[in-house]
């Protein structure tokens, strides 16, 4: 695989993986609250998040607890987002990755 493929899809997967854990903080720091921030966070994260919804049905959020924090953050979909990135990226590093020149 071309260096430089590779470098763009890690850095992309690295820059969601960031920008998930960045939506989690600015939810609880804003405590659910839409801001300016907040909604350029989910911009970016919402298909990721629809993704993994679709992926893992019982990662939702239970109607009974919608109102409260846990319902802010969207259950245990950004966990399971940032989780499988991981792997997509290890994956790729481990798969696809530039190979080493041995000595």
């Amino acid at each position: 695989m071309n260096i430089i493929l590779f470098q763009i899809i890690n850095y992309t997967l690295s820059f969601l993986m960031w920008m998930i854990l960045g939506r989690v903080v600015v939810t609880l720091i804003s405590a659910g609250k839409q801001t300016f921030i907040l909604g350029l966070f989910q911009k970016v994260t919402d298909p990721v998040y629809r993704l993994v919804a679709a992926v893992f049905p019982f990662a939702q959020v239970p109607p009974e607890k919608q109102g409260g924090m846990y319902g802010a953050i969207d259950g245990c979909i950004p966990f399971l987002a940032f989780f499988l990135i991981v792997v997509l990226r290890l994956a790729l590093i481990i798969f696809l990755g530039p190979e080493v020149p041995k000595q």
